[in-house]
């Protein structure tokens, strides 16, 4: 007997009322342990029959693992299925229960999650489109039963606004407000996060490690820009804790994967280990050992005479064998994010004449039209071993055939800008302009696109080509973007090489202090603080692949393509990290110009100059008792430097006026900040 049909019989009339309003609070509920409360409730009460006390001790279990166990571990039940079998996931509840739509809720979730987290399901237009239409079913369902569930209205396109608007401080400029408020909610959603998720022992966040292990890159801007104590704790405890385990024991994942999948261990945390801890020279050590394995297991001399990866599904131990992995892709810069960062720092020349070489095939190989892609074009990918510009089907801009395995991640240009920062960097250590070149190439493509724009786009073509190399307005990633690494090169030379291009990007990308320029940052900022301002558990509770944090909202967009936000936005968290820390790039091979060693409360920063040799930032304090502040300058070469701050027009007295930086160490300034006051803290 269900519960429909006892509340078909008048004379279990108490039954059905105590039922009735159990499954009303629980549907009704934002909270999903009081969900579970209640159910379990439901299923120990006397006044309910074996087969309905059943279905409740079901969907309660089925609660307790969503509150308790891994986020995705409903995801078992696909594996090795098609992804739709999640549609029809048993709750062990019947389909005319009362209980139904409750279980609807989680079933949305469920097929939600699945969408915003899987590229393969994306950017399929059937399969998108099936779990789109799919789980909105299932929330109008819910919205119907359940009336007062704000969740299943928030999935269906509803904002549900969250947090106070701080009050207004005189003199604050528009940007610094903006800024302001976004850094405290971004401090409060991680907050949410390190409380109510992150496990003591371990550091977990519960997303599984390989998921996990990538929040702090939006994070980054309070993270990596600031010094919360609480946020930077839980940073380190993850990390360390993450490199210790068995499979990384030699230096690098022992199972060949993806190199996408295959690095994420290392450089995702490394990476955020070298940038929190610069003085432990472990980090360092390991970022140059990862030379090792490019030398003697990733790479070889291919037929050309050239040096270059051999797959980019490789291991501590081998390269995957197979013909269809046998490429060199973008992606595999990834591999070396630490190695790039211990080679900037160290100056190592056997790591550098590895990685130089390296780069040399991908010079070469841009300079050449070859199978379709044009000259001047980086290629998505260089075949193994005849060194050849080649992609999956004859395709050179897709390494992997449409449908395959992580086809949209290295899909032309996939990551390109991390390509181009290696090329970039090169250049800067070893002073030969040939790394340059594939900058100077896709930079002129890319011009030329602007000024003239083509009738159409044919995909493969330098038309389509330059079109790819725009930044995403609404992505957050280093796919596209060609800019932004022409902006750190600029920060860190004082070149001006390319500035007609810069200056036609936009000042989201490229921060610009010019009255137009601040007009455009501010705007770009408005949009974010409104993506921000609403749908706190999209960031937090109803997160269920942590990989994902940012992205609640693709679940809105008209179009759930990968990384295309059409008709919505979500937080700028790399353009907050870019004003705060000069970096012109996403943290992933992060260029800090500043760490600002306070909490990110009541406080804005807008470097506006980041070169090796002179630094400058605009600085507001919004408390109401002068901020005792260091600064932590980390581009300076080494030298002897002059400090000025500038508050009103005037020059402050400063403790120590002089900055000395010596090779390998990063120096500190400290400084008293006023309130209310806008300051310039200048290093010249």
């Amino acid at each position: 007997m269900t519960f429909r049909s006892l509340l078909l019989l008048p004379f279990c009339l108490p039954a059905v009322i105590l039922a009735a309003d159990l499954v009303q609070q629980a549907g009704n509920t934002d909270d999903d342990r009081e969900r579970q409360a209640l159910l379990q409730q439901m299923a120990a009460s006397s006044d309910l029959n074996d087969a309905q006390r059943k279905e409740a001790a079901s969907l309660a279990e089925f609660a307790r693992r969503w509150n308790e166990s891994g986020l995705k571990f409903y995801t078992a039940s696909v594996r090795g299925k098609p992804h739709r079998t999640l549609g029809e996931f048993d709750f062990g509840v019947a389909k005319d229960s009362p209980l139904r739509p409750i279980c609807e809720l989680y079933r949305g979730r469920m097929l939600a999650w699945m969408l915003i987290e899987n590229s393969t399901v994306r950017t399929n237009p059937k399969e998108s489109k099936w779990f789109k239409d799919e789980a909105v079913a299932s929330f109008q369902r819910v919205k119907a039963a359940f009336p007062h569930n704000t969740v299943a209205r928030m999935y269906l396109g509803e904002a549900l606004p969250w947090g106070a608007v701080p009050e207004k401080v005189a003199g604050a400029p528009e940007w610094a407000v903006l800024q302001r408020e976004q850094l405290e909610r971004l401090g409060e959603i991680i907050r949410w996060w390190i409380k109510n998720r992150q496990k003591p022992e371990t550091g977990e966040f519960g997303g599984g490690w390989g998921d996990d292990c990538e929040m702090w890159r939006w994070w980054s801007a309070v993270l990596l820009g600031f010094d919360d104590p609480q946020i930077t704790a839980a940073q380190l405890r993850f990390s360390r804790s993450a490199v210790t385990r068995p499979h990384l024991k030699g230096g690098f994942n022992t199972a060949v994967t993806d190199v996408e999948h295959a690095a994420e261990d290392t450089t995702d945390n490394l990476v955020p280990l070298m940038a929190l801890e610069p003085e432990n020279a472990k980090w360092t050590k390991w970022g140059l050992r990862l030379g090792d394995f490019m030398r003697d297991v990733w790479t070889g001399k291919n037929e050309r005479g050239q040096m270059q990866f051999k797959s980019f599904y490789f291991s501590a131990t081998e390269t995957a064998p197979q013909p269809q992995r046998g490429y060199d892709v973008i992606a595999n810069v990834g591999a070396l994010h630490p190695a790039l960062l211990a080679w900037q720092k160290t100056g190592d020349s056997k790591l550098g004449e590895q990685i130089c070489a390296w780069l040399d095939t991908w010079v070469e190989a841009t300079a050449r039209a070859e199978n379709g892609k044009p000259a001047g074009i980086l290629p998505a990918s260089i075949r193994w071993p005849d060194g050849a510009v080649a992609g999956a089907s004859g395709n050179w801009w897709e390494p992997i055939k449409p449908g395959g395995y992580m086809h949209s991640y290295y899909l032309w240009p996939s990551v390109i800008t991390e390509m181009t920062d290696a090329l970039m960097l090169a250049h800067v250590m070893t002073g030969k302009d040939s790394y340059l070149a594939p900058l100077r190439s896709m930079a002129a493509i890319r011009l030329k696109h602007l000024k003239s724009p083509p009738k159409e786009l044919k995909i493969g073509e330098e038309s389509w080509c330059a079109d790819q190399l725009a930044p995403r307005r609404n992505a957050n990633s280093n796919t596209g973007g060609l800019v932004k690494t022409l902006a750190r090169f600029k920060a860190l030379t004082g070149t001006t090489e390319f500035d007609e291009l810069i200056a036609l990007e936009g000042a989201e990308f490229v921060i610009r202090t010019d009255e137009a320029g601040k007009r455009e940052l501010e705007s770009a900022l408005r949009e974010s603080l409104a993506a921000l301002r609403v749908n706190f558990p999209g960031f937090t509770s109803e997160v269920r692949s942590t990989d994902r944090c940012m992205r609640f909202v693709q679940f809105l967009a008209e179009d759930y393509a990968f990384d295309d936000y059409k008709g919505v936005t979500q937080p700028k968290h790399e353009l907050l990290y870019r004003m705060v820390t000069g970096d012109k790039n996403a943290p992933r091979f992060p260029q800090m110009a500043v760490r600002w060693l306070t909490p990110p409360k009541d406080i804005a920063a807008l470097v506006t100059e980041a070169s090796t040799t002179k630094f400058a930032a605009e600085l507001f304090h919004f408390g109401k008792e002068p901020r005792e502040m260091t600064a932590e300058l980390r581009q300076l070469k080494p030298g002897t430097y002059h400090a000025t701050l500038i508050v009103d027009g005037k020059v402050a007295k400063l403790p120590v006026e002089t900055v000395k930086v010596e090779k390998g160490r990063f120096a500190r300034i400290t400084f008293s900040l006023p309130a209310a006051k806008l300051a310039t803290l200048r290093i010249d």
